[in-house]
């Protein structure tokens, strides 16, 4: 589903909230404006950075465990390589294809530059000892996979809690707005008494306000995985 189109209709379902409220359209609009601003400008910057470096990661896993089982099995870097190539996704090859002067090795340390996690320079490690040593590169591997795995469930976990944190959110969220709303309908006579006092119009806002000072803490959280390597403060190329 479109992050924006979904933010619209957040934006718009606060904004109604608030004019059935109050009835005081300039802070509906306002309160509209502002929150497809916190979505264009934070939401969808955090969940675009959130979702690239999940996809790195995984783009990452499936090249070492790739080139893994074709290094144990060929003995060769250079099918290994192609393995790891064909099964990478269109940005990963073209970072590839643009370096096909290198040799395999160079090849597979330039890709450091892509793959910012402490796992790949780990596998780097491994792959230079092999290179240099032989044996079996499968055993030799075994701590590192064993770390890949645990990333693996990790993330797993993460996005678990994630959609129930997001679904709790929701509800208490709805519920809340949700009996405002009654109680403008069912008070209507109370109603009519406060809606113009500048008290009421402002807790108004502000309860519409804590809304989104909520989902920018709650879309902080659910974003933020740690994938040892990866700088959240370093542009991503």
């Amino acid at each position: 589903m479109n992050l924006l189109l979904v933010g619209f209709g957040v934006s718009i379902a606060l904004g109604v909230v608030s004019f059935f409220a109050t009835e005081n359209y300039i802070s509906a609009l306002l309160i509209i404006l502002f929150s497809n601003l916190f979505f264009i400008f934070h939401v969808r910057k955090k969940f675009d950075r959130y979702h690239n470096k999940v996809h790195r990661y995984h783009q990452c896993y499936q090249f070492i465990n790739s080139y893994l089982i074709s290094l144990s099995i060929k003995g060769s870097m250079n099918a290994a390589f192609a393995s790891g190539y064909e099964i990478a996704d269109q940005t990963t090859k073209e970072i590839i294809d643009s370096i096909h002067d290198l040799n395999e090795e160079e090849k597979v340390a330039y890709l450091a530059k892509h793959f910012k996690f402490d796992l790949f320079r780990l596998f780097l490690d491994t792959v230079s000892v092999w290179n240099e040593e032989g044996g079996d590169i499968l055993q030799m591997s075994q701590h590192l996979m064993n770390q890949v795995r645990l990333k693996e469930e990790y993330l797993l976990n993460c996005q678990k809690i994630s959609r129930s944190k997001l679904f709790e959110f929701i509800i208490l969220w709805s519920i809340t707005l949700s009996i405002l709303m009654a109680l403008r309908f069912a008070l209507s006579q109370f109603f009519s008494l406060i809606i113009k006092a500048p008290f009421y119009q402002i807790a108004v806002v502000v309860l519409i306000a804590f809304v989104i000072v909520s989902l920018f803490l709650m879309v902080n959280r659910i974003t933020n995985v740690n994938l040892e390597g990866w700088k959240e403060d370093e542009k991503q190329s």
